[in-house]
């Protein structure tokens, strides 16, 4: 990476925005995004970066609007409705062909199989073929299945098994891409205030679960 796209990415990131090098943007293969626990201020990034990336496979790991911390307060179902039902149209809009989503601990399954249209949702621990790939998907990781190519999963830092974590992608840490065929992997850094808007600090206190 060059200096000058260094220096765009540390701005972006500090405009609460994801920036893509034009040489992910530039490859010929196909490509899957996995993101997960996104706060609703988070939108209009998450936009921008399906706009650019063009992936033809979105996944999303649970907690929609995980500013809406909806397990500990259940009164606020309301707006939690609004939030999923914005962040789903916003994915199926998107040119990506499939579109999975696995509900986390602050989501309402009922909501997101309400709102969809195509995307699908996906229990804990399932897996799905993309290409020649199986890839286990989970909000929690101690929900994922054994045997898969890929784990994809969110939910607190948890960085996957010491001896095995190229295959353990945490959607909260990063945004990956997966390429196929070739299966080689791409982690893009999060805007600096995520966590704040995730409130993993402040009012609730979960530093490192959420």
């Amino acid at each position: 990476m060059s200096v000058l796209e260094f220096c765009r990415g540390m701005v972006f990131r500090a405009t609460g925005r994801i920036y893509v090098p034009p040489e992910i943007k530039r490859a010929p293969e196909k490509k899957i995004l996995h993101i997960s626990d996104t706060p609703t201020e988070f939108y209009p990034a998450v936009k921008d970066l399906i706009t650019e990336l063009k992936p033809q496979v979105l996944i999303h790991t649970g907690d929609l609007a995980d500013d809406i911390k909806l397990e500990l307060d259940p009164g606020k179902s309301t707006v939690y409705r609004r939030a999923a039902a914005s962040l789903i149209a916003l994915l199926e809009e998107s040119c990506a062909g499939k579109i999975y989503i696995t509900p986390g601990n602050h989501d309402m399954a009922s909501v997101i199989d309400e709102y969809s249209r195509h995307a699908r949702l996906v229990g804990e621990g399932e897996i799905i073929s993309v290409g020649d790939m199986s890839l286990g998907l989970a909000h929690r990781v101690k929900k994922l299945p054994v045997g898969t190519d890929f784990n994809l999963y969110g939910h607190n830092f948890h960085p996957g098994p010491r001896d095995d974590r190229y295959r353990y992608l945490n959607g909260l840490n990063e945004v990956n891409i997966i390429f196929y065929p070739s299966r080689r992997v791409y982690k893009l850094p999060y805007p600096w205030s995520i966590n704040a808007h995730r409130k993993m600090d402040a009012y609730y206190g979960l530093p490192g679960s959420i």
